[in-house]
């Protein structure tokens, strides 16, 4: 939980130094859970989570040995990696969200409620973050809290250095928002209200949020979340065409009336009408480009940088750095290449697969569909899911509600198990 908070606060968390101190904290909950008393047991989707971690990193380290034959101009170098001590960050990372992963199935063995608490801790999280926007933006300062501004000024982006990150952690917030909401099982709409509205009203300051940092992806993800969730959370009482016709209807007035409220997001959607399309098109080709030139080795680990600037189309912003193509895919392609990603496209559509088949609760599922559908468009529009505060709330949540569903399925008596599925105990033994 310390770390949903700590991770926005420290520039998104994917800084060096904060990523160290996510890691110690995660090994210090790791320790509490092996100092308790009992056994802890590592299941069988941990150790495969684990040996894929160990896999990854393994290719990392290998293409950066001396062993390779000599690239071609102008990386001529006996290894594959650009940045031979490059892999350092990736084992790093991955370690750390390995562990973060392990904690959270180990903890949500003892709290089939751990998913709740998440998501009350993701709003406590973005209140802040909304509280600390706010009063810089009233106050004129174009800070993060950590330094003045370089870019996106006039964005709402809190303690993060990016528009986007901030925008989408308060999409994941106004999801969390509406899945407290649900948790109330009244089944009249008014008392429905009555005793969780608060939740809908903090979910519509999050919404302010969005707007305000002008992220366009954001704005579409917190669509695309809101309206899955509430299509997959049905009411008995109401009929299932009635019910798609009013979500439509709202999305496409909450959409109208906040690109009408904020003119600055309102030229930002101008900007899609483009020939250039702000740049993503030269950028991905040029990402297809440097694909092209090593699909089964890819150019390892802290290449993109220098990757991209060395296939740019002419029409691509030379003056601009590109540390990323803007798509985590083609990103992962570039470093890793074309076979490592497509077997980690195939283990994320098995996760993803297992955890929905065996969560039943309908709000459950339907929040982790709907995160799993926001993750799937943020991956792909931008770099920024890679960071840890963003990461987070998806591992946490999804690792949290299956685990929880795999303890309960456990603790159900076998159906032959008489002794299990009875109550009251037998007197006569107990004579």
């Amino acid at each position: 939980m310390a770390q949903i908070i700590l991770a926005p606060l420290l520039l998104g968390g994917l800084r060096p130094l904060a990523l160290a101190l996510l890691a110690i904290l995660t090994g210090i909950g790791m320790l509490a859970i092996c100092l308790r008393p009992g056994t802890v047991q590592i299941c069988k989707h941990l150790l495969c989570l684990w040996i894929g971690i160990a896999g990854l990193i393994g290719w990392a380290i290998l293409q950066s040995l001396p062993i390779w034959t000599i690239q071609a101009y102008p990386f001529n170098a006996p290894h594959i990696a650009i940045a031979p001590y490059g892999w350092l960050n990736i084992a790093a990372y991955l370690i750390w969200l390995g562990g973060v992963a392990s904690l959270t199935a180990l903890l949500a063995r003892l709290n089939n409620h751990l998913n709740i608490t998440i998501a009350r801790t993701i709003v406590i999280t973005c209140t802040l973050q909304v509280a600390l926007a706010a009063g810089a933006d009233v106050m004129g300062w174009q800070t993060t809290f950590w330094f003045a501004k370089q870019a996106h000024l006039g964005d709402w982006t809190g303690t993060f250095a990016n528009r986007t990150a901030f925008g989408i952690l308060m999409a994941f917030s106004i999801l969390a928002c509406l899945f407290l909401y649900d948790q109330s099982r009244a089944l009249i709409s008014a008392k429905r209200l009555d005793q969780a509205g608060g939740w809908l009203a903090i979910g519509l300051l999050f919404a302010t949020a969005v707007v305000q940092s002008h992220s366009r992806l954001a704005f579409f993800m917190a669509l695309l979340g809101g309206a899955l969730f509430i299509i997959l959370t049905p009411r008995a009482n109401v009929q299932s065409i009635k019910r798609l016709i009013m979500i439509a209807l709202g999305v496409i007035a909450a959409s109208t009336i906040a690109i009408l409220a904020s003119p600055e997001l309102f030229d930002r959607f101008t900007d899609l009408a483009r020939n250039d399309l702000i740049q993503r098109d030269d950028l991905w080709i040029t990402a297809l480009h440097a694909i092209a030139e090593r699909p089964l080795t890819g150019w390892g680990a802290d290449s993109i940088g220098l990757i991209i600037a060395h296939f740019a189309t002419p029409d691509l912003n030379a003056n601009a750095h590109w540390f990323s193509s803007h798509n985590l895919w083609l990103d992962g392609a570039i470093v890793f290449g074309v076979p490592i990603m497509l077997i980690l496209l195939a283990a994320l559509i098995i996760a993803i697969k297992t955890v929905l088949a065996t969560c039943q609760k309908p709000d459950t599922r339907a929040l982790l569909i709907a995160l799993f559908a926001m993750a799937m468009l943020g991956s792909i529009g931008d770099w920024v899911m890679v960071m840890p505060a963003l990461i987070l709330p998806i591992v946490m949540l999804g690792m949290a509600s299956f685990e929880a569903t795999v303890a309960t399925h456990r603790a159900m008596p076998a159906r032959g198990d008489h002794a299990g599925q009875s109550p009251v105990p037998d007197r006569e033994a107990l004579r």
